[in-house]
């Protein structure tokens, strides 16, 4: 699960920053929200899988006795910072959101 984090993290880091190129490169430069809505489910899904491995509960008899904060974390962070990048994009955007 902490590998598919890292995987929708980085890929929706990417998708993000797609979306906000295509709404810049316009003649007008406008993202609407019908392009927006588009890079959001993976950040959303990966902070969902860190947040899930860092809050599960850890067995007793487990190998691991500590959370994976520097695994989890990184995607985590990450994911944040893409949804961070396209509220930025939509929200300061000429004219306002659309």
């Amino acid at each position: 699960m902490l590998a598919l984090a890292w995987v929708f993290a980085i890929v929706g880091l990417v998708t993000t920053w797609i979306v906000g190129l295509a709404g810049a490169m316009k003649t007008v430069p406008r993202l609407e929200w019908r392009e927006a809505i588009v890079a959001v489910p993976l950040p959303l899904l990966a902070i969902g899988l860190a947040v899930w491995c860092l809050s599960r509960p850890i067995p007793p008899d487990g190998p691991r006795t500590d959370r994976p904060w520097i695994a989890a974390g990184i995607p985590l962070a990450v994911a944040l910072l893409a949804l961070l990048i396209l509220a930025v994009s939509y929200l300061d955007q000429p004219g306002g959101p659309m």
